[in-house]
Order: structure tokens, then C-alpha cells, then sequence
């Protein structure tokens, strides 16, 4: 029965194994690799439009049993209500002297980079995405670092 078996199995996969590597014709090749064409939506297809059918409200209340009399409300009688503007100060310029890189060191073990800043005279080991001092540390390389700090970004040299 086990030998049986094992003819049935191998059968089953020689099958497969023929049909997938062995009976490709060109055109389904072709097919297969074809780029299929896109049609792109427009943005404008789900915005919401303007409601043209007024609410009659003239239904049963279902706690109280009776219909309520329909309430018109007319939008224009509301009270308007203003957001003051917010005023746009220039934010002040850093000063990208007080920030140095001494050099980096690479990790025998994880073999990552790992910068050496120095910011106000303190001195750090930070990796790319870290922070310090409200200096982020946005890319590594081996003679300047890009730093991010008050919303600006700059290339440091060594």
C-alpha cells in the first residue's frame, strides 16, 4: 500500500511540476507580463454634494408616542462665529555654530555608524533618527552628518 501511495504522490507532482515549468506557451508568457491599462479616477468623484431635499422632521417621536411640530431652522439667522488668525512670526534663524561633528564610530557588531556630536559643548553618541539637544540626527555619512534642528535641516562637515 505504501509503495502505492508513493507512485500516487510522485504522479500528482510530476503533473504540477510539468504544467507550470514545461507547458508555457509564449502567448501565455505574454499574457502573464503584460501590463494591464489603469484608469485613474478623478479626485472630484466622492466629494459631497450640495443635499437639495429638506428634512420634514414630521415623524412619530418614538418615546413620547406623538408627531413633534417640524421646527424650521434658517441657517443664515445663526450666529457667525470668527477664528481669529493666527500671525505668522518669522522664527528665528539657528545658529548652526554651536553644533560640530567630531567623527564617527562604526559598530563591529551591528556595523552601524554611529555620529559623535557636539552641541553647547556637551558631546554625544548618536545614531541616525535620534535626538539631542533638539538636534535630530537625519542621515550619517563619513565626512558630514545632515542634522535637523528648529525646523531646518543642514550638512555639517567634519
Amino acid at each position: 500500500m505504501t509503495y502505492l501511495l508513493i507512485c500516487a504522490v510522485a504522479t500528482v507532482w510530476g503533473i504540477i511540476v510539468y504544467r507550470i515549468f514545461f507547458n508555457q506557451s509564449d502567448q501565455d508568457v505574454a499574457v502573464i507580463f503584460a501590463k494591464s491599462p489603469t484608469t485613474h479616477e478623478p479626485y472630484n468623484k466622492y466629494e459631497a454634494e450640495n443635499d437639495t431635499i429638506p428634512l420634514t422632521l414630521n415623524y412619530r417621536d418614538p418615546f413620547l408616542g406623538s408627531v413633534v411640530a417640524a421646527v424650521k431652522t434658517d441657517i443664515s439667522a445663526m450666529p457667525k462665529i470668527s477664528i481669529p488668525a493666527i500671525s505668522k512670526t518669522a522664527a528665528p534663524e539657528p545658529n548652526w555654530q554651536t553644533i560640530r561633528y567630531n567623527g564617527y564610530i562604526i559598530n563591529p557588531v551591528t556595523k552601524k555608524m554611529v555620529a559623535i556630536l557636539n552641541v553647547n559643548g556637551l558631546e554625544r553618541m548618536t545614531a541616525v533618527g535620534e535626538s539631542f539637544q533638539g538636534v535630530t540626527l537625519l542621515k550619517n555619512k563619513k565626512d558630514s552628518v545632515l542634522v535637523g534642528w528648529m525646523g531646518k535641516r543642514k550638512y555639517i562637515r567634519q
